[in-house]
This record gives structure tokens, sequence and C-alpha cells, in this order.
């Protein structure tokens, strides 16, 4: 426990100075009999038959409300994929029929039914914050049917052209739609085969399929999912009747006996405490002997027990020196992205000659330059990027779904920090210095290589001046 907040906790409970004292300082009335015991436990398995009856109901109509948006997920699936069929439909007839009725039937679809769009509007609706691997691959299916329809767009106007069609009383789609010089010059007979080998031929038929499998899967993935939940909420619905009907039985024989029992030695401790468990303070010493005994361990053993876990935690995770992410929370980090599926990009920064600013300025300057450029990296990355230190003077950043793409920031990054160290505002008193990166990407996690890779592109800027990056892909290039 930090030692600010342990300081507020013992401040609001003024029986925090009583929460070390020994079994042999603490004074109360012992109890004598099992008869307060008996009335205590009568009532608490009371409400404990009460909250579970609430709790199975409150889990009844929430599995009912899961199943209901599932069920209509697995409609709305259907819809997205009919959409996309009749649009296939719709286009294949016209091209082979080059009747302008199935181009009409086409648009009218795409600009007012809108079957597809309204269908994935809908399951954005019931698996948001549910689900979003499943609305991510409905999406993807959406986004294939959108391509494709450049493909049907490409070939009703290639029939279109083929049938001496008025282009005006087509719709905008395809009167906008560019053909190729090539294609213009066809005759009527080579446009119509063109138009039908589009949508017959094998890239339209290998987007429908994948069209086809996404939903299949969305599909079969929510019906997986709320078979999951049924089967979880029959176990818990069974174990819920099972303790119902054992707090029964014990009800009964607890009544049968509880006029043995005295409630002040046992219920005004119990509501103490679960005041104060609520509200985060350690227990008050009060009640019978047996409860002040209680809360004097729990006491001890709760303030040992926080401030333990705090000590190991800032320990376990963070850098003495510069506060950043230490080597052991780098090892944990690599472990959990192996099974991302996101880029990711990978720098190693060293700085440079740090051994020089040691010798001749001393080490309290050294820790300094550390702390400095621990500064620079946490300023100029992203708050949702890692940043930490894994060696002496070594750091390491990981900037998740961060690709090729990006080289031009992380490059434009490195060269400012670069431009502050090589700056300093009292040279007299700081040394001017750098750091060198190495840069490498991942298209799906933190493979095994990456470190190597990176490393070694570290290694080439190392060699080649410092003060500066380089790319791994760039070196294979």
């Amino acid at each position: 426990m930090k030692t600010e907040e342990r300081k507020s906790m013992e401040e609001g409970n003024a029986t925090d100075s009583s929460s070390k004292k020994g079994a042999g300082a603490l004074k109360g009335l012992r109890i004598q009999s099992l008869s307060l015991w008996l009335v205590a436990m009568t009532l608490m398995i009371s409400v404990l038959i009460g909250i579970g009856i609430i709790q199975v109901m409150k889990d009844y109509y929430e599995l009912a409300d899961r199943t209901r948006e599932y069920v209509f997920s697995q409609e709305d699936a259907r819809d997205l994929l009919f959409g996309s069929n009749y649009l296939t439909d719709q286009a294949r007839l016209y091209a082979v029929t080059r009747d302008s009725v199935y181009a009409k039937a086409y648009f009218t679809e795409v600009h007012e039914t809108r079957r597809r769009d309204l269908a994935l509007e809908a399951l954005e609706g019931h698996l948001r914050g549910r689900n979003e691997e499943v609305l991510n691959t409905s999406k993807e299916a959406m986004d294939l049917s959108n391509a494709l329809m450049i493909l049907e767009i490409h070939s009703m106007k290639l029939a279109a052209l083929s049938a001496g069609e008025d282009m005006d009383s087509l719709a905008q789609e395809i009167q906008d739609y560019q053909l190729t010089e090539e294609e213009l010059s066809w005759t009527a007979e080579q446009q119509a085969d063109a138009s039908v080998g589009l949508m017959f031929g094998e890239e339209y038929r290998s987007m429908k399929g994948q069209i086809e499998e996404k939903m299949s899967n969305v599909t079969q993935s929510v019906i997986e999912i709320c078979e999951r939940e049924q089967e979880e909420s029959e176990r818990t619905m069974k174990n819920a009747l099972i303790r119902q009907s054992i707090y029964t039985v014990l009800v009964v024989i607890l009544v049968v006996i509880s006029y043995i029992m005295i409630a002040i030695l046992i219920l005004r401790p119990i509501r103490i405490y679960v005041n104060c468990i609520k509200n985060n303070n350690f227990l008050e010493i009060t009640g019978a002997y047996e409860f002040k005994y209680l809360a004097a361990t729990y006491n001890n053993v709760y303030e040992m027990t926080k401030e333990q876990q705090n000590m190991l935690r800032q320990k376990a995770e963070r850098d003495a020196l510069t506060g950043l992410l230490n080597r052991q929370a780098f090892e944990q980090l690599k472990a959990q992205l192996r099974i991302s599926s996101e880029q990711l990009a990978f720098l190693i920064i060293d700085v440079d000659v740090f051994k020089s600013i040691n010798d001749t300025y001393g080490h309290d300057v050294g820790d300094q330059a550390l702390i400095k450029v621990a500064r620079l990296l946490d300023e100029n990355f992203r708050k949702a990027d890692y940043v930490l230190r894994i060696g002496g003077d070594e750091f390491a950043v990981i900037m998740e779904k961060t690709g090729p793409d990006r080289k031009q920031v992380i490059s434009d990054k490195v060269n400012a920090i670069n431009e502050i160290l090589q700056h300093p505002e009292d040279e007299a008193v700081f040394p001017k210095y750098s750091v060198s990166v190495g840069i490498a990407f991942s298209e799906k996690g933190f493979h095994d290589n990456l470190f190597q890779e990176t490393d070694q592109a570290l290694y080439h800027t190392k060699e080649n001046g410092r003060c500066g990056y380089t790319f791994y892909d760039d070196l294979k290039s």
C-alpha cells in the first residue's frame, strides 16, 4: 500500500491504532454458548436465500435478453447475405438478358431497400460491446460486397453498351463508370461476352465465396456463444438450487433452537465489519472477544498484505531510476503479444557513448542522462505505446497497431529526441549526447525473431555513425 493511501485509511478510522494489538491486550465478553451464533446464522442464511433468488432471476432475464439479441443477430446475418446475393442475381440477370428491369431492381436494392446496410446496422446494435470479433467479420463481408459492386457496375456498363441502351435512362453509377479505350472499341458481342465473363469469372466467384464463408462464420459464432451462455446459466442455476436447499434445511434447524441466541454480540460486529469492508477501512475492534480477536488479526494481515502487494508490484514492473516499465514487464509483454493478431513496431534505443558520460561527468550526470532519455521517450510516443528500460542504457518501445506505413512518424520522433539531446540548455554542466535506434515491424504479434531483427537494425545504426535510426526491412532491400 502506498504511504499516502495507508495514512488516509488510518485517519478515516478511529480504531486503527488498536489494529495491531495482540490477543493478550484484547478485552471483551466471550460467547459462552452457541445461541448467539445460531441466531446470526439464521438471519444470514435467510438473507443469502433472498439474494440467491434475486440473483437467479437476474441471471435468467439477462440470459433471455442475450438469447434474443443473438437470435436477431442470426437473422441480420442472413439478411446481409441475402442482400448481397440479391445484388448478384440482378447483375447476372442483366448481363445475360440485358433487360433494364434487372438493372433498375439492382439499384432499387442499393439505394432504397438497403437490406445489407440495415442488417449491418442492426448487427452493430446487437453485438457492439459483446462480441467485436464477430461484428468485425460482418463488416469485412460488407466491405467485400461493396467491392463486388465495382465488378457488377463494370459488367452492367458493358452490357448496356452492347445492348445499345440509352445511358440517360440508367443509374448514375453506370453512367459515371469509365471503360477503357480498348473496351469501348470492342464489338457489341465482345462487350456482351465480357459482361457475362465478369459476373461468372473466377475473381467474382472467389469474392462471393469469401462473403458466404464470413457470414457462415458469423452465424456459427453467434450460435456457439448462445449455446455456451445457456450451458453456463444451467450450471449456475443448478448450483443455486443446491445452495438454496441447503440454506433452507439449515434455517429450519436453527429456528428450532433460536431461543438461545444473543444477537447483540454477533449482529452488531458483523454490521460494522461489513461497513468497514465496503469503505475499504480497517475493522473496528468491537463486540465479543472472539470478534475483537478476529478484527485485530484481520487488520494486521490486511495491512501487511497491502504493503507487500504494492512493494512487489512496484519492484516487479517499474524501473527504480526512470520509473519506466522494466525488463520483467518487458518479458511479460512479449508473452502477451505473441498471441496478438495486430501489427506492431518494436524499437530498441541505445544511449550513445554512455560509458564516456559516466567517466567524464560522473554517475550522477549519467543517471540524469538516462532519466532525460526516459522522459523524452515517454513524451514523444503515444500514451498507448509501451516505453521500457530493458538494460543499463538500453530502452525499448512497443507500438501496437503500427505498421511500415508509419515509418515517417517514427523517424520524426527519433529525430526530435536527438535534436533535444544534441542541444542541452547548459553544455558546461550537461553534455551533448544522442541515441541510436533500431526498428522492426511485425505483421502479427511479437514473434520470436523480432528482437533479433531490431537488434540488427540497431547494430547497423551504431556502426554507421550513431545518432540516428535504421529500419530492419531497409537492410533487406
